[in-house]
């Protein structure tokens, strides 16, 4: 492998509203002004330097850090001595005191976008971790790889992944009013077979009712005619029974 020339140049925050100067203490003291060996300024944008100075900074590995034997593409035939990935533990410490170092903004989601325009991926789903073949531990030398992506590009596949999100959210819609369509339509249908069965009882039982009644009417003069028949032969026997009884009382006489 040639040889690589080391050059120490030290990169200068420059943000110009005074957020990165103090006495040295806490967070925001005295991080980037740390010099960088093997970095030629002019080639590495300012947003990856400062990057790889915060994360190198031990005194906020607890806000934002290397993490060590992460599995990610690295450079062929290149062995990695060194992490070659980073975490940020704490979102809320490093938007309020680690992200202002970097611009003047403290838009966290400003600053994934920058991430992603340099190339750098997300590795970990469970935590905020990221990481670019030539960010690497202990390596600054690479860094003059890593190339913000073409700004068409990445308009152009923001606008492929909004509308693949769009498509998503509408089929989900679309499935969730179909879902809830079956559902009514099947309640409907639910509603009206209770309501029809409930009619075929009423109109059974009103049907059985009238039948009872006619049966009932129907035995009543069969009862009537009997009893009419009756009295009738009744009448006729006491008529002539009393015929007789006169005959013979005249017969007598």
């Amino acid at each position: 492998m040639a040889d690589i020339e080391v050059e120490e140049i030290v990169v200068v925050n420059d943000v110009s509203d005074g957020s990165s100067s103090g006495d040295g203490s806490g967070v925001g003291g005295g991080l980037l002004p740390e010099p960088i060996r093997g970095v030629q300024n002019c080639r590495v944008p300012p947003f990856v330097t400062k990057l790889y100075d915060l994360v190198s900074n031990k005194a906020i590995d607890s806000t934002i850090s290397w993490v060590s034997n992460h599995n990610v593409a690295q450079m062929e035939n290149q062995v990695s001595d060194g992490a070659s990935s980073f975490a940020i533990w704490n979102k809320v410490d490093f938007v309020k005191n680690v992200l202002p170092l970097m611009s003047k903004s403290n838009n966290f989601d400003s600053f994934i976008t920058q991430l992603n325009n340099y190339g750098f991926k997300k590795v970990s789903w469970d935590r905020q971790a990221y990481a670019n073949e030539w960010f690497q531990e202990g390596k600054p030398h690479l860094l003059k790889h890593i190339k913000r992506r073409n700004k068409q590009i990445i308009s152009d596949n923001d606008k492929l992944t909004y509308e693949i999100k769009n498509l998503k959210s509408e089929s989900k819609e679309i499935d969730y009013e179909l879902h809830a369509f079956k559902a009514h339509v099947d309640n409907t249908i639910s509603n009206h077979q209770k309501i029809l069965r409930s009619l075929a009882k009423v109109i059974k039982s009103t049907f059985d009712h009238h039948h009872e009644m006619n049966d009932n009417a129907t035995q009543s003069l069969t009862l009537v005619g009997q009893q009419s028949h009756e009295t009738s032969e009744l009448c006729e026997s006491g008529f002539v029974s009393r015929s007789e009884i006169n005959l013979t009382e005249e017969n007598t006489n």
